[in-house]
């Protein structure tokens, strides 16, 4: 009989814990759990902050948004 061993690395061992492995651990337990952050913004009135960040989520996060009018 012919004894077969197999050539797995680390990263394909689906148990392995490591700190090479750490990154995809984290992202694995962020993408099940959820996830807060915040993120800031800053620039003029119009450069396109809103803009940006709608794109980046897919999302309009200020559907009613009223600009106010030049005070007389």
């Amino acid at each position: 009989s012919t004894k077969q061993t197999s050539c797995l690395s680390y990263s394909e061992t689906p148990g392995y814990v490591g700190f090479a492995n750490l990154p995809n651990q984290v992202h694995r337990k962020s993408v099940k759990k959820g996830f807060e952050f915040t993120l800031m913004v800053v620039g003029e009135s119009g450069l396109g902050k809103s803009t940006l960040i709608n794109s980046l989520f897919l999302t309009d996060l200020y559907p009613e948004r009223v600009i106010p009018g030049a005070a007389a």
